[in-house]
């Protein structure tokens, strides 16, 4: 049940992507995904390899789950996010789309939680909420890079 709740959730995502009317380039698409990517990864590996703050179940299917939810959705909902931004034309709005992408990314999280899919251990749930605000920081200046970059070469 929840491997079917999570694999439609991913190709909703997937497809409403494919569907939406881009706002940047598809090379900024592409340069922001395999950002997400790294980010995502390196930051899912850190937590429950490296500092063993996190528990990721042994079993199959919540294995499954954590892994469509690592490489899929999160940095799926992202690029939604930030193909989203350029339409929001005032600061508060903008403010108020990041709030509701980092509530619907901490949704998810604790989703993944309540199903046991990852355990916490000395990992309070506000973290994984400055870390998601720390990931899109760090994609935006990434982007903002990319796109000066872009704008030298073109001269």
């Amino acid at each position: 049940m929840k491997l079917t709740i999570i694999i439609d959730v991913a190709i909703l995502l997937l497809a409403s992507f494919c569907i939406k009317k881009k706002r940047l380039h598809l090379f900024e698409n592409l340069f922001i995904l395999m950002i997400l990517e790294f980010l995502v990864t390196s930051y899912c590996a850190i937590l429950y390899i490296n500092l063993d703050v996190w528990t990721v179940t042994n079993e199959t299917v919540p294995f499954i789950i954590f892994r469509i939810y690592e490489a899929i959705i999160w940095p799926f909902v992202w690029l939604l996010y930030l193909n989203l931004l350029p339409n929001m034309k005032s600061r508060f709005s903008k403010w108020i789309l990041t709030g509701i992408f980092v509530g619907i990314q901490s949704g998810i999280e604790r989703w993944l939680v309540e199903w046991e899919v990852i355990t916490y251990k000395d990992w309070p749930f506000w973290h994984s909420i400055i870390l998601q605000v720390l990931v899109i920081t760090l994609v935006n200046m990434a982007l903002s890079w990319y796109r000066n970059l872009l704008r030298k070469e073109g001269r």
